[in-house]
């Protein structure tokens, strides 16, 4: 319980209210596994009267306040998925309230227990003050049930456990009195709520990263991969046997940006990316690794299906007033990098083919 609090309390999002009412929860079932150990080891050691009276008031009004403090974190966790009132967890405090009345004013009349000769007698109201706080967690177990649509089977069950191992427990005493479970209940329970948030942090911290790999991964422009997501791309092409590489350089680029401006070079730009997704999508990932400069790697294609892919592409191309100059490249995957080498000298062979056609100048206006 200590590591689980020291934990809690290193968090960066202390300031939440879950987070707050989560570290009370764990604070006061601390304290109270504390106070309940301690009663035992002072009433076999024959402490004073005065000291074992306040521990024993203390042991049993700190289980009010565990579960006060774990209405408040359910109000937190609920208040998330639907607009909830405090006031809903109304019974359970007044009862809460009304129990820790009782043990003061029971332990100062003797109503719930004396110490007489430093051993611990208790009272007629001793059965009532046990009673409550199993009261108050059926309470909180009824509102967590009426929450089920909302919280989810998962949430629940986890949730629903600090409810199920006290009620656990009063069964147990109530065959064997003698033996108190209240707090090592609570304290497993808050052991399995951790273990469930931490388990829940990890998975928004895996996706978060996800996240930002894939945004950092992309390209603004056309939404293909950028140059960090090709070089991801080259490297799992180990996983495969055989790939396929096409690499594609837009021609007259520089011709469009000069002449038309940027704007019209941007959607030079991403009418290649569309032509490439409409032929390549479901085929592998498709990247742009410069301003002008695109490649696509097709892992574990057949190399007849790959020849009609080419096919396809440079037909695409000629449709689209030679927009590009492509280079392909085909073999074992352990080759990649030789193969996309192979492609781009492919593809400046035809692009010198397209200017030599063209007449057009690389950098300028047609000859």
């Amino acid at each position: 319980m200590l590591i689980i609090l020291i934990s809690s309390l290193r968090k960066g999002e202390i300031r939440s209210t879950s987070r707050v009412s989560f570290v009370a929860l764990i604070i006061t079932t601390t304290l109270g596994l504390g106070f309940d150990a301690l009663s035992y080891i002072l009433e076999e050691g024959l402490p004073d009267n005065l000291v074992l009276s306040v521990t024993l008031i203390l042991s049993f009004s700190l289980i009010n306040l565990c579960l006060i403090a774990f209405s408040f974190y359910l109000f937190s966790i609920i208040r998330r998925t639907r607009n909830i009132s405090i006031l809903s967890f109304s019974p359970v405090m007044a009862v809460c309230g009304i129990n820790i009345s009782l043990i003061l004013i029971g332990a100062l009349s003797g109503d719930f227990f004396i110490v007489r000769d430093h051993q611990i007698l208790y009272g007629p109201w001793k059965d009532p003050i046990l009673v409550m706080p199993v009261a108050s967690v059926v309470l909180l177990l009824i509102t967590l049930l009426m929450n089920l649509r909302f919280m989810g089977i998962r949430n629940t069950l986890v949730l629903g456990s600090f409810a199920a191992f006290p009620l656990f427990a009063a069964i147990i005493v109530f065959f064997f009195s003698e033996m108190q479970f209240a707090y090592l209940s609570a304290a497993l329970s808050c052991e399995i709520i951790f273990t469930f948030i931490r388990r829940e942090e990890i998975t928004r911290a895996q996706v978060r990263e996800e996240i930002m790999r894939r945004i950092s991964s992309k390209d603004s422009l056309t939404g293909l991969m950028n140059r960090r997501g090709f070089d991801d791309a080259v490297r799992q092409s180990s996983d495969h046997e055989w790939l396929g590489v096409v690499f594609g350089d837009l021609n007259a680029l520089k011709y469009t940006n000069d002449n038309f401006g940027h704007a019209s070079g941007d959607a030079y730009i991403r009418r290649f990316a569309d032509l490439l997704r409409q032929i390549f999508e479901n085929f592998g990932p498709i990247c742009r690794i410069s301003g002008d400069e695109f490649v696509v790697l097709l892992y574990d294609i057949s190399e007849p299906d790959f020849n009609g892919l080419m096919k396809k592409t440079n037909e695409a191309i000629r449709n689209n007033d030679r927009i590009a100059s492509v280079g392909y490249a085909y073999g074992g995957s352990s080759k990649a990098s030789e193969l996309i080498k192979h492609a781009e000298k492919e593809m400046y062979n035809a692009k010198n083919r397209f200017y030599r056609e063209t007449g057009m100048k690389r950098r300028g206006i047609t000859q």
